[in-house]
């Protein structure tokens, strides 16, 4: 089984609003991921994605990068919660969208190794969303995670 794929089950399994917005994984790599929903999903009254949706695939996004970067790691950890996040909706979204979450190496390099040294470290994220027929940023999401052995 791919990682797409054992990430995808553990997601579906572990947070029930998953199953209903119908995700999937795009891409993943060692300091990006990518995750898609289709817009009649998610979709709200006016025939645009539902922020709330927007949002939850910024955090997913960004949850399963952090994830990814501790297992890449061969880190065990207890817990992995978001600690803050703020979002700014840039224009409407009228077609199915990708999340696309990064953490910069060197970012990457201090959490680790602050993780190794206390069993505990707090790394930022910042999400995109673009359409999957346009690269144009619809909103930008950032956040905060707390990681703990």
């Amino acid at each position: 089984m791919s990682n797409k794929q054992i990430y995808k089950k553990q997601l579906l399994n572990s947070i029930p609003i998953v199953q209903s917005m119908n995700i999937d994984i795009v891409k993943i790599e060692s300091n990006k991921i990518s995750i898609i929903a289709p817009l009649n999903k998610n979709i709200n009254y006016e025939g645009t994605a539902f922020g709330g949706s927007i949002n939850t695939l910024c955090v997913l996004s960004s949850y399963l990068l952090i994830h990814h970067i501790l297992k890449s790691h061969k880190i065990e950890f207890s817990s992995l919660v978001i600690q803050d996040s703020s979002i700014q909706y840039l224009k409407p979204v009228d077609s199915d969208f990708i999340a696309t979450a990064t953490i910069p190496v060197n970012c990457i390099d201090k959490f680790i190794e602050m993780f190794q040294k206390r069993s505990m470290a707090r790394v930022s994220t910042e999400a995109k969303i673009t359409s999957s027929n346009n690269s144009e940023f619809k909103a930008r999401f950032k956040s905060r995670f707390v990681a703990k052995a």
